[in-house]
Order: structure tokens, then C-alpha cells, then sequence
């Protein structure tokens, strides 16, 4: 559950701040990439060993984040995205 709240954070940072946000998605995916990290290292440090959870669904996170900004300008999603939101 803490991997899914993380994932949604950037899109909530990618609004917050405006002169953040001009940094691109290397500030709001790298932030969401820290939190990620957070958590195994947190793991690690107290137990000794890192959650498999912590691995497969950090790795999802990251590795899902170029896909979505592919997937974000082309044309299916937009008219999709219109769609969903009644226009």
C-alpha cells in the first residue's frame, strides 16, 4: 500500500509547485524514485533483508514511469482521456 500512495505522488507533484514542476519529470519522478528507495533501505537497515514487495513493485514503479510519458502525448490516450472526462 505505501508503493501505490507513492506512485500517485507524482502527479500531485507535478502540480504542487510551479517552479518545481519546471523541472520536468526528472524532479517528480525522481522525487517518487527516492520515496521508492526509502523503503528497502528502511527495510534493510531494521530487519537485514528488503521485502520482496519492495523490490517488484519499486521496479514496476520505475520502470513504468518512461512508459507513461510515451504513452501520455499520443493521440489513443488523448481522445481516451476526453472521453472519460465527457468532452
Amino acid at each position: 500500500m505505501l508503493l501505490a500512495t507513492i506512485s500517485l505522488l507524482a502527479a500531485a507533484l507535478a502540480r504542487f509547485l510551479i517552479a518545481l514542476a519546471a523541472a520536468g519529470p526528472l524532479f517528480f519522478f525522481g522525487a517518487v524514485d527516492l520515496l521508492v528507495l526509502a523503503g528497502p533501505i528502511y527495510d534493510f537497515a531494521t530487519r537485514g533483508r528488503v521485502n520482496p514487495a519492495y523490490i517488484w513493485g519499486g521496479l514496476l514503479i520505475v520502470v513504468s514511469q518512461p512508459l507513461r510519458l510515451l504513452l501520455s502525448g499520443t493521440d489513443a490516450w488523448l481522445r481516451l482521456a476526453d472521453f472519460l472526462i465527457g468532452r
